[in-house]
C-alpha cells in the first residue's frame, strides 16, 4: 500500500441523536476515497469506551473522526489537544455545533466528502474549564439545567430536548454569579451564562455570531433576567444572529474567566457535569488539528 495513504479511524457512537450511525459503515465504504485513504471503523460499548479507543491506538493513525453528536466529539477532541493526529467530524448528534460551525454536512456522504477534499487541517483552540475541556461551548444557568435533565431522560434528539426546555422554563429560579475577567468582577443576576469558542449551541441556535475558532480568545455571553412575553424575540434572535443585539444580552471577549456559581451544574458541549467549586475557564490557542471547511 503506497505510503501516501493516509489511515483513518472511525470511533461511532451508535447511541448518538437519531441512531441513524448504524449504516455508517456502508457509507464509508461506498463514498470514501480508497486513492487517498485506508480506513478501520470502531463502535464505542460504554460511556468512556472513545477514551480508551484513542489512548491505545492513535499512534496507529494518521485521522480520527468522530461519529457522534457534541459529546462524543468533545471527548475524543480533548484526547488529542497538541497531537500530531488529525482529527475529524461526521456529525451524528442532535444539535452538531462544532460541526455547523466548520460547515461540515449534517448528512454522512457530505461528512465524508468533506474528508476526500480537505488538504491541510485547521488548527483551533480549545478551551479548558477546570480539569476538562471544550471544543464548543460551556455554560452554567438554565442551559446547564436543561442539559442535567436532558442527560436523564429515557429519549434522545432535539424534540426531547425542546419538551423539556418547555417544561423547565417556568420553573426556573435566576440565580446571582460572581465574574472575574479582564481585571473585573461583576456580580450579576443571569439566566444564561455561556461561554463560546465555537459560533452556535448546534441546530443553527447562534448564542455567538462572532466567535472565531483560530482567534485565541473566548466570548461570554450572559442572558439577563427578561419578562417572559420577550422570549419569542430572543428565541428568534437566537437562530437570526442577532442574539447580542438584546438589550437583555452582554457580551464580552476574554482568555481567562473565573465563575462563583451557586448552581453546580455546568454544559460542556451539551453534556452535563458538576463543578463543587470555582469554574475557571481559560484558552489553549491553536492546538488541535481539524478537518473543517471554512
Amino acid at each position: 500500500m503506497s505510503q501516501l495513504i493516509k489511515k483513518i479511524l472511525f470511533i461511532v457512537n451508535p447511541i448518538s441523536g437519531k441512531r441513524k450511525q448504524k449504516n455508517i459503515a456502508s457509507v464509508i465504504e461506498r463514498y470514501l476515497d480508497k486513492d487517498k485513504f485506508s480506513f478501520k471503523l470502531k463502535f464505542t460499548i460504554h460511556q468512556n469506551h472513545a477514551k480508551e479507543i484513542i489512548l491505545k491506538q492513535h499512534n496507529y493513525f494518521d485521522i480520527i473522526i468522530a461519529v457522534g453528536g457534541d459529546g462524543s466529539v468533545n471527548q475524543m477532541g480533548a484526547l488529542l489537544i497538541n497531537s500530531h493526529v488529525i482529527f475529524g467530524i461526521v456529525p451524528a448528534g442532535s444539535g452538531n455545533g462544532l460541526a455547523r460551525h466548520l460547515k461540515i454536512p449534517i448528512d454522512f456522504k457530505g461528512a465524508i466528502e468533506v474528508i476526500n477534499s480537505y488538504r491541510e487541517p485547521i488548527k483551533i483552540d480549545v478551551a479548558k474549564i477546570n480539569e476538562k475541556y471544550f471544543l464548543s461551548t460551556a455554560g452554567t444557568g438554565f442551559d446547564a439545567h436543561v442539559a442535567w435533565k436532558f442527560s436523564t431522560s429515557s429519549t434522545r434528539g432535539f424534540l426531547t430536548y425542546a419538551k423539556i426546555t418547555l417544561r423547565e422554563l417556568f420553573k426556573y429560579r435566576i440565580k446571582k454569579y460572581e465574574l472575574i475577567f479582564n481585571d473585573q468582577i461583576i456580580e450579576i443576576p443571569a439566566f444564561i451564562i455561556t461561554i463560546a469558542n465555537s459560533n452556535q449551541y448546534g441546530n443553527n441556535a447562534y448564542v455567538s455570531p462572532e466567535s472565531k475558532l483560530d482567534d485565541g480568545f473566548l466570548r461570554l455571553i450572559i442572558v439577563k433576567p427578561f419578562p417572559f412575553y420577550c422570549m419569542p424575540l430572543l428565541i428568534f434572535r437566537l437562530f437570526n444572529k442577532t442574539l447580542l443585539k438584546s438589550t437583555f444580552v452582554d457580551h464580552f471577549t476574554f482568555k481567562k474567566l473565573g465563575i462563583n456559581s451557586p448552581f453546580q451544574k455546568v454544559q460542556l458541549d451539551g453534556e452535563s457535569i458538576t463543578i463543587r467549586e470555582k469554574i475557571n475557564i481559560e484558552i489553549i490557542p491553536n492546538c488541535l488539528n481539524i478537518i473543517g471547511n471554512i
